[in-house]
């Protein structure tokens, strides 16, 4: 990982990087620290990769800023996150038990 930004938007927190890969093409990374939605704050960042490889690590870098913002200005981030932890997350409700003789 040779560069590194950080980016702020809509309350998510995250960084892009761009990693080399075994044939010398970079692909761009995103690892999101904090949602947006609920504030909530990861120990360890959620790993995003982009779709595409490029000869460049700019080039790596601009795909993953790019791909970062249209994940959360069309809401789709949501769905690559695991569930909000705090208040107003949803939990799923207690299942009965299936115990043997009840």
């Amino acid at each position: 990982m040779d560069q590194q930004q950080k980016h702020h938007i809509k309350g998510y927190e995250f960084h892009v990087t761009g990693a080399l890969e075994k044939d010398g093409r970079y692909r761009g990374l995103i690892l999101l620290s904090r949602r947006g939605d609920t504030a909530q704050v990861y120990a360890k960042p959620i790993l995003i990769e982009t779709h595409s490889s490029f000869k460049s690590v700019h080039a790596a870098l601009i795909e993953a800023s790019a791909y970062a913002q249209e994940l959360i200005f069309n809401g789709a981030i949501k769905a690559l996150l695991p569930a909000a932890d705090g208040p107003g997350a949803e939990k799923p409700a207690p299942q009965p038990s299936n115990l043997a003789g009840q």
